[in-house]
């Protein structure tokens, strides 16, 4: 399964606006406005990819039972996760980072953190 960009960055933005100490789990998360344009496939794929055992950048898990998910939860950021979303947050810098990237078939998280940097760094006159 691909991996999206727009539903990462969606989620990193959902995790953000969770209060301290709260979690969320099921229909907050699903049928929230930030995610609500995408299936629960895509949104359970990019929860379990940027969870607590792989990218973590959020702290967050899927669980599943005879191979279907059954549980999905979404506590906070992690420190990485919130200096990817600050590269990403702006609307302006992601659509500009998006339509570099799109120039290639798939680019890494990691380089959409750069081009992201890089567009801000252009933006603000630093470059």
């Amino acid at each position: 399964m691909k991996l999206s960009h727009d539903c990462i960055r969606d989620i990193l933005l959902f995790s953000e606006s969770l209060p301290y100490n709260e979690s969320a789990s099921g229909d907050k998360i699903f049928k929230s406005d930030l995610l609500k344009k995408y299936s629960s496939e895509e949104i359970n794929y990019a929860v379990s990819k940027l969870g607590d055992d792989d990218a973590q950048l959020i702290k967050g898990y899927v669980k599943f039972a005879s191979n279907k998910p059954y549980m999905t939860c979404i506590s906070s950021l992690t420190f990485d996760g919130h200096k990817y979303l600050d590269n990403i947050r702006d609307p302006k810098i992601w659509k500009e980072s998006k339509k570099i990237s799109s120039k290639l078939a798939s680019v890494s998280i990691d380089i959409m953190s750069e081009i992201a940097a890089k567009v801000i760094t252009k933006t603000l006159g630093l470059d």
